[in-house]
């Protein structure tokens, strides 16, 4: 599927969650409630991962020679490193293209 799918399924959440609230007034099983909170919950979180950050600051992490162009924002993303924890962030370095 091309182009971004996100809003998708943040609209299909919302209305998993409309419909589980239907249902829990009307006979009283939360199921498609519980379903629609954690989808709405999901579509919001994944929003944020793996989106560039801000250059982290600490003395822990490095930034490494690797990069590449981040296919959603056209962004050169430099990877950062921590050698004792081996925690990775990426980081946007230049303006869109």
């Amino acid at each position: 599927m091309s182009g971004d799918w996100r809003p998708w399924a943040t609209t299909a959440s919302v209305l998993v969650l409309v419909a589980g609230l239907a249902l829990w007034f009307t006979v009283h099983n939360p199921m498609i409630l519980i379903i629609g909170v954690l989808a709405l919950i999901t579509s919001l979180v994944e929003r944020a991962y793996g989106a560039p950050s801000r250059r982290p600051t600490g003395a822990r992490l490095r930034p490494t020679d690797e990069r590449f162009v981040d296919p959603e924002t056209g962004q050169i993303v430099t990877v950062w490193f921590d050698p004792a924890t081996g925690e990775r962030r990426y980081v946007a370095d230049a303006e869109p293209k």
